[in-house]
C-alpha cells in the first residue's frame, strides 16, 4: 500500500515538472518566432516604428 501512494506522489510531481517544462518550451518557441520576424514577442500586432518614443 505505502508503495503506491509513493509512486503516486512520483507521478504527480513528474507530470508536474514535465508539464511546466512543456509550457515553457512552448512560451519560448512563440517569443522566438516574433522575434525571428523583428515584432515584440508580447505585443506582435505591432510594427517596431510603432512604438511610442519615450
Amino acid at each position: 500500500m505505502t508503495w503506491r501512494l509513493g509512486m503516486l506522489a512520483a507521478e504527480v510531481v513528474f507530470v508536474i515538472v514535465y508539464g511546466t517544462g512543456v509550457v515553457r518550451l512552448s512560451l519560448w518557441q512563440r517569443d522566438e518566432y516574433w522575434r525571428k520576424r523583428d515584432k515584440d514577442p508580447k505585443h506582435p500586432e505591432r510594427f517596431p516604428n510603432d512604438r511610442p518614443q519615450e
